[in-house]
């Protein structure tokens, strides 16, 4: 049954519960990328593609340039919140181009994967590279942000989702999805899939603030599914206390980005709703 809780959790508490239910195991295994959509495609969990995974700057000197597609995303394989994610829009006229339209050439994407080898954006160096295709938005949540790619970030325990809310990029977060970026969180109504309310950082909001688009009672398309990806990822990772962020793709339908097994306590704020109330987990599984 879909509950909502009142009471909020606080940081040391989320942290003691995330030492008490989820194995190190298991939070090594999220925190890798790859390893993550290895285990999630595995367990039959809708998941990005991946286009490949270098290891090494012998690896990196070995890629074929004119085997990536016109549109990818480039990422360090163990980043947190978005950091070093490089993002081609399409082809120019000396390589790519970003989503701005400024030229991104060959030489500019070879420096940033050297970055990300040496660990430049992750906690511990050096790194591995993941290229992605670039997903495009379901039509619907296209229509109600300022370009980047939206998701929805639903907190579960176990196979239970407690909370759920869609992050809009916006002008100021530089198309990201990420709430300290200055995106837009709006909580999401669990059984209906329905916007309930938004919040542009301190702000209540009822619409987009550079696009003008209401954001009050639209629906996030494919709602079942979105929640049904995220129930899986507990026995795909073996996460008792998780976060999954859900992209709904234009022509995929919803596939799970990311798995995260510290998920940030700011989707009490824009629900209005506490998680302190989900500390009845007495076991590791």
């Amino acid at each position: 049954m879909l509950r909502a809780f009142d009471r909020i959790l606080g940081l040391n508490a989320r942290n003691e519960r995330i030492a008490r239910v989820n194995e190190p195991a298991a939070i090594e295994l999220v925190n890798d990328k790859h390893a993550t959509k290895e285990a999630l495609r595995a367990a039959g969990t809708p998941t990005a593609p991946s286009i490949c995974l270098l290891r090494s700057r012998r690896e990196a000197r070995r890629l074929d340039w004119g085997e990536l597609p016109d549109a990818w995303a480039l990422k360090p394989n163990r980043s947190l919140a978005g950091a070093g994610i490089l993002l081609a829009a399409g082809r120019g006229d000396e390589g790519w181009r970003t989503g701005s339209g400024r030229a991104l050439p060959p030489w500019e994407v070879a420096e940033h994967l050297r970055l990300i080898l040496d660990g430049e954006f992750s906690p511990r160096p050096p790194d591995h590279a993941l290229f992605e295709p670039l997903l495009e938005p379901h039509p619907a949540l296209a229509a109600l942000t300022y370009g980047g790619l939206p998701d929805v970030r639903v907190v579960c325990r176990d196979d239970t989702p407690m909370l759920a809310m869609l992050r809009l990029p916006t002008a100021a977060s530089g198309g990201r999805a990420n709430l300290h970026q200055n995106a837009i969180g709006a909580a999401v109504d669990l059984r209906s899939g329905r916007v309930t309310g938004a919040w542009a950082g301190r702000d209540s909001v009822s619409d987009h603030p550079d696009t003008g688009a209401p954001l009050l009672g639209a629906v996030v398309p494919h709602w079942p599914e979105v929640l049904d990806a995220a129930r899986r990822c507990a026995d795909a990772t073996g996460l008792c206390y998780l976060g999954a962020d859900v992209v709904i793709d234009a022509e995929l339908g919803p596939v799970v980005l990311e798995v995260n097994a510290r998920p940030g306590l700011q989707i009490q704020n824009v629900t209005g709703h506490g998680l302190a109330d989900t500390a009845e987990m007495e076991t590791i599984r």
